[in-house]
């Protein structure tokens, strides 16, 4: 199976010429929920949706354990997680600021360059709206 993609034409931003840029959009066909993803990995992997469940929640909580310790988890060959975070409420930049004032702003996931390999030698394939089915959103 191929990534399917389009390209679509932007204007310069300072010429206005519609016809110097284009850009690649990745499509995404659908998103799978927990359900979906464990119904996924018990029928690649010959394991029971059980199996599947328990071995994708171990992982997870281990993540979010590793995280919450306020450590970077780097997985080899897959990428990194980490976590930034922000002021909850405006604060200037000389005032004193108290751990309660500080939330986390996002999970931060970087993709190891041989992961980004592994997913291009799929493949990409340009969008046919006669050929292929429509999006689901």
């Amino acid at each position: 199976m191929s990534i399917l993609y389009k390209t679509t034409r932007f204007a310069d931003t300072f010429t206005g010429d519609k016809e110097t840029n284009v850009r690649v959009q990745l499509l995404s066909w659908d998103t799978l929920d927990t359900k979906a993803f464990v119904e996924y990995l018990a029928t690649k992997y010959n394991l029971s949706k059980g199996e599947a469940y328990k071995s994708l929640s171990i992982v997870l909580e281990g993540m979010e354990a590793v995280l919450k310790d306020g450590n970077i988890l780097n997985l080899d060959d897959f990428g990194s997680f980490s976590l930034n975070g922000n002021f909850c409420e405006d604060k200037e930049p000389d005032e004193n600021h108290r751990a309660e004032s500080i939330q986390v702003k996002n999970v931060v996931f970087k993709a190891d360059k041989n992961l980004k390999k592994r997913i291009s030698a799929a493949g990409f394939e340009k969008y046919n709206p006669k050929k292929h089915n429509k999006r689901k959103y």
